[in-house]
């Protein structure tokens, strides 16, 4: 009996482990969505930054059924949070993709920004450039730091993923 409650404990975890650390594909229409969340985050901008989270959202006093409609976007998107921030040069929002346990795995969000001016280099394939940087940290005995996007087919929305 013992045995038995040991292997289903283990299994338990195993299988809770492993749906949290499986990546989660956007649906594919995740850019047609994340232009609507936008929007909305455009509506609600007062000049402070946004921060959507499941349940929480800053700065305080946001119009609550647009956070309502923004959250429900979130989930059947599968992002964890969202933001949004401008300044005189332009917008900046991020959606950062739902993976599980966020602890044991980097950064993977899309990113919208009218000017296109990042903070990451954008390359071609995200998933190479990070592989080379890797594979060069290791030649060089260093470690790596990095922070890569790739444009979307649509105008000034990015993929990215960084390590920090």
């Amino acid at each position: 009996m013992k045995k038995r409650v040991i292997g289903g404990v283990a299994l338990l975890l195993v299988s809770s482990l492993l749906v949290h650390l499986w990546p989660r594909q956007p649906p594919d229409d995740v850019l047609d969505r994340m232009q609507g969340i936008l929007g909305k985050l455009e509506e609600m901008y007062e000049g402070e930054t946004i921060f959507i989270w499941p349940y929480t959202a800053e700065p305080d006093g946001l119009d609550s059924e647009r956070v309502k409609w923004i959250r429900r976007e979130m989930r059947e998107t599968g992002f964890s949070r969202v933001s949004l921030s401008c300044s005189e040069h332009g917008c900046s929002s991020s959606y950062f993709i739902a993976k599980g346990l966020d602890i044991f795995r980097y950064p993977m969000y899309y990113r919208y920004d009218s000017v296109d001016i990042l903070e990451e280099i954008i390359v071609d394939n995200v998933e190479k450039a990070i592989e080379e940087s890797i594979e060069k940290a290791k030649e060089e005995n260093i470690s790596v730091l990095y922070a890569f996007c790739e444009r979307t087919e649509v105008e000034h929305w990015f993929y990215c993923e960084n390590n920090h």
